[in-house]
């Protein structure tokens, strides 16, 4: 069960359309919010929550290479990380999964569809983050969140 989310995203409008939806839908889990990838990687440091949300395009650090220093870093082998971008670019989606990302979440167009996602996320299980990558991945590629 999920009881800790952390944000990474450096856009304060989709910033406040997550915590607006995850209050809607779930009030009982705790969320923080980082606003650039040096700062996500110094809150793990010493915080490790239950699942983390991690734009692509973010200041002082990128996602991508966040991705790749929290996996370089044994102790956060549990961590499951969705990607949270409004990339839907092939390339993107394959590197992300290739680095260790457990699920490639496409922002959705709409508050309605946030909702339904976000339900959706955080309903899965988690216990095994390696798993819930492998059921996107078919066809001899990973595919998106849909």
């Amino acid at each position: 069960m999920i009881k800790s989310i952390l944000l990474a995203e450096d856009n304060l409008e989709q910033c406040f359309f997550f915590r607006k939806a995850l209050k809607e839908i779930a009030p009982e889990i705790q969320l923080n919010e980082v606003h650039d990838g040096d700062t996500l990687m110094e809150l793990l440091e010493f915080y490790i929550p239950d699942l983390l949300f991690l734009d692509l395009a973010m200041p002082c650090k990128n996602g991508v290479q966040c991705i790749q220093e929290i996996r370089e870093n044994r102790a956060y082998d549990q961590l499951p990380i969705v990607v949270f971008t409004i990339s839907s670019q092939e390339h993107t989606i394959q590197t992300a999964y290739g680095l260790g990302a457990n699920l490639y979440f496409i922002k959705p167009g709409n508050y309605d569809l946030l909702i339904s996602s976000l339900q959706e996320i955080i309903a899965m299980d988690w216990s095994d983050p390696k798993l819930v990558s492998e059921n996107y991945f078919y066809d001899n590629k990973y595919k998106a969140f849909a």
